[in-house]
């Protein structure tokens, strides 16, 4: 019996968090890459190979199953004339990347001190050796304006789940 109580427990909470993905948190404004492409929202379309200066944090994810890596980074820089922000993943070569292998990087924008925000993205790659980049958006000296950058790796048997920056 507790066997059954804890699968139905271990269920619920999947299904809660999973819930809770989806519908995003009340502050989110958007939850599309439609929503900040093509100059929506304020955003500016940039080049998958746009590099910048690195900002606020960057990592790693790894999958065993199948094996998979993604790196992830926020960097800001000179778009057109002005100062921005954005987000960059990039996956591993053919050898870290196996069959049904999904990763997405998102930037989430606020101009009120983090009580709402803007999301832009997800944007997802299914394959090895591929960089992508959210659109940008201007930085500010204002106190109000910050930038977060998000990503996630999976595959049908495993999750590094997801994992953001600081605010910057």
């Amino acid at each position: 019996m507790h066997g059954i109580r804890r699968i139905f427990s271990v269920g619920t909470a999947a299904f809660v968090l999973g819930a809770g993905l989806l519908a995003g948190s009340s502050g989110a404004a958007q939850a599309a890459a439609s929503d900040c492409t093509g100059g929506a929202a304020g955003f500016t379309d940039i080049p998958d190979s746009l590099s910048g200066r690195g900002v606020a944090g960057a990592g790693a994810l790894v999958i065993g199953n199948p094996h998979a890596v993604a790196s992830w980074a926020m960097q800001t820089g000179n778009v057109g004339g002005r100062q921005m922000g954005w987000g960059v993943l990039s996956t591993g070569g053919a050898d870290d990347w196996g069959p049904g292998v999904r990763a997405g990087v998102w930037m989430d924008v606020t101009n009120d001190d983090k009580v709402s925000w803007i999301q832009c993205g997800p944007f997802e790659v299914r394959s090895a050796g591929v960089r992508i980049t959210t659109p940008a958006y201007p930085t500010s000296s204002s106190a109000s304006r910050a930038f977060r950058v998000c990503a996630v790796l999976s595959s049908p048997g495993d999750t590094d789940g997801i994992t953001c920056s600081p605010w910057w």
